[in-house]
């Protein structure tokens, strides 16, 4: 028999490990957010890159990201900075390919009337490339949200330390059911509550999309 006290502290213990996995997801995101969307940019309207950057990241995106704990955790001074890197790696490629074939769907139309109009390329791609290219951002983003929740859980049962994965992980072995209801339970919560911020965030910043459905 479970005593109250014994649910309070199950609970209080979630809540504590909850935090860690929730901070390292934001800051691996944002990591992924600032770097994937401009070579996304870059490698969608420039061949220059697409030939000689894109190669090497197709090297690297079929590794899966649960892959890379072990060499993160011993490259890295801090088992902080070994599990965001896994977050990253997670987020960043799904970024990066939607942004980039979201550049690629542009029509050749569009650059070819800025520059009928006297615009230049810092025009074309303040009025075109980006506003055309956001929902193909907020797509990625979506998806490495799901990604990094995934890499952030796994990397923590690897990794031994505090967080919800390692808390889950670790009631499993302790036959504890009932922590590792809730903790799946929890995950599948916030990372539900991620996207939808990520979606509606894509919402505000694309409401000529409201126009086209009504």
């Amino acid at each position: 028999v479970i005593t109250g006290e014994q649910v309070g502290e199950r609970c209080q213990a979630l809540c504590v490990h909850g935090y860690h996995p929730l901070y390292r997801v934001v800051f691996g995101i944002g990591l992924a957010v600032v770097t994937a969307i401009p070579l996304g940019l870059a490698c969608g309207w420039s061949d220059w890159w697409k030939s000689y950057v894109y190669p090497s990241f197709e090297l690297l995106r079929p590794i899966p990201p649960v892959a890379w704990v072990p060499i993160a955790l011993i490259a890295f001074a801090s088992e902080f900075l070994g599990i965001v890197w896994v977050v990253f790696i997670g987020a960043f490629f799904p970024i990066f390919v939607n942004t980039m074939e979201g550049v690629a769907q542009i029509e050749p139309e569009y650059a070819r009337a800025v520059k009928s109009l006297g615009g230049s390329k810092s025009d074309l791609y303040r009025h075109v490339v980006i506003p055309h290219t956001i929902p193909s951002m907020i797509t990625g983003t979506t998806i490495g949200v799901g990604i990094a929740w995934i890499a952030v859980v796994a990397a923590e049962m690897l990794s031994g330390g505090p967080g919800l994965g390692y808390v889950t992980f670790q009631s499993y072995r302790l036959m504890d059911t009932g922590v590792v209801i809730v903790g799946i339970i929890v995950l599948g919560t916030v990372g539900a509550l991620s996207s939808s911020i990520i979606m509606r965030t894509g919402d505000r910043l694309t409401p000529w999309n409201d126009e086209v459905k009504e």
